[in-house]
């Protein structure tokens, strides 16, 4: 029903578009490819956990096609494809291969947006400073040491703590948002997802209420303090009618500083689906959907000047019923060697810990990742 949802959208707006003449349109695109090799250094006791080193790589390719009728008036169809090799978190929707498809239209009254993108919350969102090809929000260091608390692969999707402090439970799930024209630098935005099931969010397939809807609201402004320059989001989730989130962060910029907060809160209220501590299915783990009560936060201070860029970050996420919980603390640097080339080096020490203290629910150590992109 999703990719027939997003389908749809997309084509009657691209049916819409083909009105237009071909020379005031323009054809846009660009790519990626990010290559990351990881050293690692485990705790002893976890020697087995992980790969000594490993290497992944991430691809994307953004298609877009784009009509501006006027200055306030603009249509846009886009195709953002997506892939990634050798990693153990997988963040594809709709198969191996990932696509988002979806349109863009801006007009005197707002934004509006159709198909598979993240939700206006998500979009708003501001925290502590991503710097390079990682950060310490969903995290690109699990495929180096692995995290037992955020398991997403081919046969398992399985979150015992909330991996961001982003409202990433939809993922890119096909959905309508509507996004306020910009008033004293302030922005309201709302979203809503027919299912909030999706492979780059939270929620397992086989969990009863996958096909549940969702309703996302956030607020985003920026303000000149004088002193600096403040970036501030609130975000409000509904999800499966009983599951609440809310999230908020706070972002200071001055001179190339960044200083910058963020959290989240999730819980359930009511008792419909209550969260499956044992469970008897082999699609659903215990615990498979521990992260819809529990807390996380981030907090990070970055620089840039010139073409180098770096991020000190530590992100903590906790459940509240379990002894779950996870401790990344990342320092993140980039150089821009060229418009083409970008050179990473980033250093990590993670601290993961499961309901238990069995091995395989555990996990600690240190990582030490370089890496290339490339992009165009």
């Amino acid at each position: 029903m999703k990719f027939k949802f997003s389908i749809f959208c997309f084509a009657m707006l691209a049916l819409n578009a083909t009105q237009a003449k071909a020379e005031e349109s323009q054809f846009i695109y660009e790519g990626r490819i990010d290559a990351l090799y990881g050293y690692n250094m485990p705790s002893n006791r976890y020697k087995h956990n992980s790969p000594r080193d490993k290497t992944i790589y991430n691809l994307s390719l953004n298609l877009g096609w784009e009509k501006e009728f006027n200055d306030v008036r603009k249509l846009g169809l886009y195709a953002d494809l997506n892939a990634g090799i050798n990693r153990d978190m997988y963040n594809y929707n709709n198969g191996n291969w990932g696509q988002e498809l979806y349109a863009i239209y801006d007009d005197v009254f707002g934004r509006i947006m159709l198909g598979e993108t993240y939700n206006a919350a998500y979009q708003f969102q501001v925290g502590a400073p991503r710097v390079g090809a990682m950060g310490v929000n969903d995290s690109d260091i699990v495929n180096f040491m692995t995290n037992p608390n955020w398991i997403r692969d081919k046969h398992t999707t399985s979150f015992q703590t909330l991996n961001s402090t982003s409202i990433n439970t939809d993922g890119v799930a096909p959905k309508i948002t509507y996004i306020t024209p910009e008033i004293y630098n302030t922005m309201f935005g709302f979203s809503y997802a027919p299912d909030s099931y999706d492979r780059r969010g939270l929620v397992n397939k086989f969990a009863r209420y996958e096909d549940d809807s969702a309703y996302v609201f956030s607020l985003y402004t920026e303000q000149d303090l004088g002193f600096a320059d403040m970036s501030a989001a609130l975000g409000y989730g509904i999800f499966h009618q009983d599951d609440k989130e809310f999230s908020a962060g706070l972002s200071f910029y001055k001179g190339g500083w960044t200083l910058g907060t963020s959290y989240r809160k999730s819980y359930v209220d009511g008792g419909d689906f209550p969260i499956t501590e044992v469970s008897n299915n082999p699609r659903l783990p215990d615990l498979f959907d521990n992260y819809r009560e529990g807390q996380a936060w981030d907090v990070g201070i970055g620089y840039e000047i010139g073409p180098y860029s770096v991020a000190l970050s530590y992100l903590h996420s906790e459940a509240e019923n379990t002894y779950n919980q996870d401790d990344i603390f990342m320092l993140s640097q980039q150089y821009q060697f060229n418009k083409y080339v970008d050179l990473y080096l980033i250093g990590a020490q993670v601290n993961f810990r499961g309901a238990n203290k069995d091995i395989e629910n555990n996990n600690k150590g240190y990582s030490v990742v370089a890496g290339v992109g490339l992009h165009f």
